[in-house]
């Protein structure tokens, strides 16, 4: 049988700049009152879904926001984030091994 894998995301949370990500998200897409950066127009912050990639060593699984080209290339298995896979038995039961089975659903 064959699975499907969504990977996961989080919301994160940045100051219109663009700068930071801020732990605030209740505040997302209002403005600050009276916040300014460097000029009198308020600042505004908004949610931005970010997917997490999920790399696989044996039956270990690794999230990893920003996964580099090696980072990729040392894992037996990568699904980067944002995106949806049609995967293997194996790999669909490492993942729900490791805490992941929300985001995997069998193919009918």
């Amino acid at each position: 049988m064959a699975y499907t894998l969504t990977t996961p995301y989080r919301n994160e949370t940045w100051i219109a700049d663009g700068t930071y990500a801020s732990p605030y998200a209740r505040l997302a897409g209002r403005r600050l009152t009276g916040g300014t950066i460097n000029g009198p127009i308020p600042i505004s912050i908004t949610d931005i879904h970010r997917g997490i990639s999920l790399l696989i060593n044996g039956t270990t699984v690794t999230e990893n926001q920003t996964p580099s080209q090696d980072d990729l290339a040392a894992a037996d298995y990568y699904y980067l984030g944002g995106h949806e896979y049609t995967i293997e038995n194996s790999v669909a039961a490492i993942l729900i091994a490791a805490g992941y089975g929300a985001y995997v659903t069998p193919v009918v």
